[in-house]
């Protein structure tokens, strides 16, 4: 098992022992809460303090907590001009399968300055969320970005899907499998999940057509913007080799943004309806000369063997997704704003369109068309653009638009991915 670093620090008021042990306590139950963390699994911590407090301290506060068999080490740190005053280090050696990308580091109080591109400070998790009639979990009020999450996706455990969640929004929140993208589409606006994160393009394979006809079909708005790296494996079941595959199992975009990889090598993809489900289905009814296509968790969740990692035809290969829900967030320092709409069957309606955004200086990030599924050879278009609708320049185009167009609908404003 791998042993993996978990990182936090915090400040405390003053050099007391009172002060640097409610310090340390926050810190450690916050790396506990993030990560879910089991004392069992703990190989050992090392403890800072910089030369303003007393290292005696912060390994006591681990002791007080029950880290009874965890090897501590504590230490004091060298002086430096440029360091911040009163602060509290932690590096803990973690047994654990989970990968790296799915580990938070909390930084506390004024030590968010020492990682400014973590975010804000860690927030303790809400209370459990009721529970309906229905057996379906109330989100009591929870569809922020913040607090306790349910977040719904298509797919398996061990779906690619999964893992942009944790990396998004960190391994604290509950996911939800959904068979279908209209199944996420239910458990947000059922209630049974907070937020729902759908894949909208691909970076090789292109734009998912699907995903883009539910956003029009479907009233929940988009509040945030994912982009995850994906990292395709190769999977079977134990005791295969690569030699004795002949066809390879995996989702239709899987198999497309691995097609070269596969064509080189001669083998037959054959579409299943998802990563994490062929691999699922593989572990439980092996079949002679079949691998799959999934992620390294999918692996690890379902038993197989990784016979190749890196497949994917691209370097670059990375999946968007939208994050949905039903309150809108805070504009951001960046933003985008996606919406969908048709123009009149006249000449030059598209032109007139995009001339308002280009006058008022705003710029596309995409434009991608799409049959109008109640009107034959008409189409309706779907566009993402800088800036939030409350802008007020994005917000007298918008205005404009609704003279320019056979219907507009504003798919919602959101902080944009890094």
């Amino acid at each position: 098992m791998p042993c993996r670093g978990v990182r936090g620090a915090t400040t405390a008021t003053e050099n007391s022992v009172e002060a640097i042990l409610a310090a340390t306590r926050e810190l450690l139950q916050a790396l506990v809460a993030a990560n879910g963390l089991q004392v069992e699994d703990l190989a050992s911590a090392i403890f800072t303090v910089t030369p303003d407090l007393d290292a005696a301290y912060p390994a006591r506060a681990a002791r007080e907590l029950g880290w009874n068999h965890v090897p501590l080490l504590g230490s004091l740190e060298i002086a430096s001009p440029e360091g911040l005053p009163r602060t509290i280090r932690i590096l803990i050696h973690w047994n654990t399968e989970r990968p790296p990308y799915a580990i938070r580091h909390i930084y506390l109080h004024d030590a968010i300055k020492l990682r400014p591109d973590l975010g804000n400070e860690f927030t303790p998790p809400e209370p459990a969320a009721e529970t309906a009639s229905d057996g379906a979990p109330k989100m009591n009020g929870a569809s922020s970005l913040g607090g306790l999450a349910v977040v719904a996706y298509q797919g398996e455990p061990g779906a690619n899907s999964q893992e942009a969640i944790y990396q998004h929004l960190g391994t604290q929140v509950t996911t939800l499998a959904c068979r279908s993208f209209d199944d996420v589409f239910a458990a947000v606006e059922e209630d049974k999940a907070t937020l729902g994160l759908l894949p909208v393009e691909n970076s090789t394979a292109g734009s998912i057509n699907s995903a883009y006809d539910l956003l029009l079909d479907h009233d929940l708005r988009v509040v945030g913007e994912v982009k995850f790296r994906v990292r395709h494996c190769l999977l079977a079941v134990p005791g295969i080799h690569a030699e004795e595959i002949v066809r390879v199992k995996s989702h239709p975009q899987a198999l497309a943004q691995c097609d070269r990889y596969l064509r080189t090598r001669g083998w037959e993809p054959v579409p299943a309806y998802d990563t994490a489900g062929a691999a699922r289905q593989l572990a439980e009814h092996p079949e002679p000369g079949t691998a799959v296509i999934a992620s390294a968790l999918a692996g690890q969740t379902y038993g197989l063997e990784t016979l190749d990692a890196g497949i994917e035809d691209s370097i670059d290969n990375t999946t968007r997704f939208f994050l949905l829900g039903r309150e809108e967030p805070a504009p951001a320092k960046r933003n985008k704003t996606s919406i969908v709409f048709a123009t009149l069957h006249t000449p030059g309606a598209l032109y007139s369109v995009l001339g308002e955004l280009a006058s008022r200086g705003i710029n596309l990030t995409k434009i991608e068309s799409r049959p109008r599924r109640n009107r034959p050879w008409h189409y309706v278009f779907y566009v993402d653009l800088e800036g939030h609708w409350q802008d007020s320049g994005v917000n007298r185009a918008l205005m404009g638009l609704l003279t320019r167009t056979a219907f507009l609908k504003l798919l919602g404003s959101y902080p944009a991915a890094e």
